[in-house]
């Protein structure tokens, strides 16, 4: 979905520890090959990838440097992972070392959906006959703390269907298809329109779904920035994770966020660990329904109450 990119080489580290050695050397091998003259490294709190840059031989290696991560001198050009600033203005930082002033651009990134792939999308947005929100209420695995409630986004989901007579779409990966699915009866046992469409949209289709809506509403999680990506208004809960590096990027996107005395609890220099201080996580507890709904229809109210348009797919 980035046209300027060229090719990808995927490296699948599933399955068991013999399979995942042998994708990483394959990786290794490939990029050696690759005979680069320039290798930028993104990442910026595990080391695998420094042993890929290293492993490319490019004359330039570009990497990030961090107090918490030691990465040795494999980089070529070293630069510092400022922790206070958007982490799409620290990619961009990475451009420094070819005298790109970092701090007079601004990052929005934008991505191209191919009509051939929008297919199933396309159905589903045909089969509703009012408009929609699309609503994302996992963070994936690396940690569940960053979920606002089901309980809650039940709730909210249904007072946005009813007072702007919407449809709510819920997205999700095939493996968690029953978590959305406990989140949509709730929602609509409070008489609330609500579809699951978990596992049943790829990347691309999922994209296109989030495009066409009025609204996103997502834990902070990567759904949360492929909808930015298109252009959609975003509504982000985030809890153990900070806005100031991980909130949506672009203008006219709405977050929930408690600055907390523990928050954030989640960095960089701790692998991404979370060592939550409280028994359980308040800092999403203590947005209530009340408050994010009254937000939203503060924000958005002109957005979801508009004329749908039927669509000509």
């Amino acid at each position: 979905m980035i046209p300027d990119i060229d090719r990808v080489h995927f490296v699948d580290l599933g399955g068991n520890i013999f399979a995942a050695i042998g994708a990483f050397l394959a990786c290794l091998i490939s990029t050696f090959r690759g005979r680069y003259d320039v290798l930028i490294d993104l990442e910026f709190y595990t080391r695998a990838s420094a042993v890929v840059s290293l492993a490319s031989w490019a004359p330039v290696r570009v990497g990030f440097h961090s107090r918490g991560v030691y990465r040795g001198n494999i980089s070529s050009h070293r630069v510092p992972f400022n922790a206070y600033w958007h982490v799409t203005q620290n990619f961009l930082s990475l451009l420094e070392p070819f005298g790109l002033d970092v701090t007079t651009q601004n990052a929005l990134p934008l991505i191209t959906i191919i009509p051939e792939l929008q297919g199933q999308a396309h159905r589903l947005i045909e089969a509703q006959d009012k408009p929609f929100l699309v609503i994302n209420v996992n963070a994936g695995e690396l940690a569940y703390e960053r979920r606002w409630s089901p309980e809650r986004f039940a709730q909210l989901a249904a007072k946005l269907s009813k007072k702007y007579n919407l449809a709510c779409l819920f997205i999700g990966a095939p493996g968690e298809t029953d978590y959305v699915q406990n989140v949509v009866e709730g929602c609509l046992a409070l008489d609330g329109k609500a579809v699951n469409t978990a596992g049943q949209l790829n990347l691309q289709e999922m994209a296109q779904v989030c495009r066409e809506s009025r609204l996103v509403i997502s834990n902070d999680s990567g759904p949360l920035h492929i909808a930015a990506a298109t252009g959609t208004p975003v509504v982000g809960f985030f809890g153990p994770e900070t806005p100031v590096l991980y909130g949506p990027a672009g203008t006219g996107h709405l977050v929930f966020h408690q600055s907390l005395s523990c928050s954030p609890c989640i960095n960089i220099e701790q692998s991404k660990s979370l060592k939550c201080w409280h028994p359980t996580p308040i800092c999403q507890e203590r947005t209530s329904v009340d408050e994010a709904f009254k937000a939203i229809c503060k924000t958005y109210g002109k957005v979801l109450s508009a004329k749908h348009k039927q669509r000509s797919v």
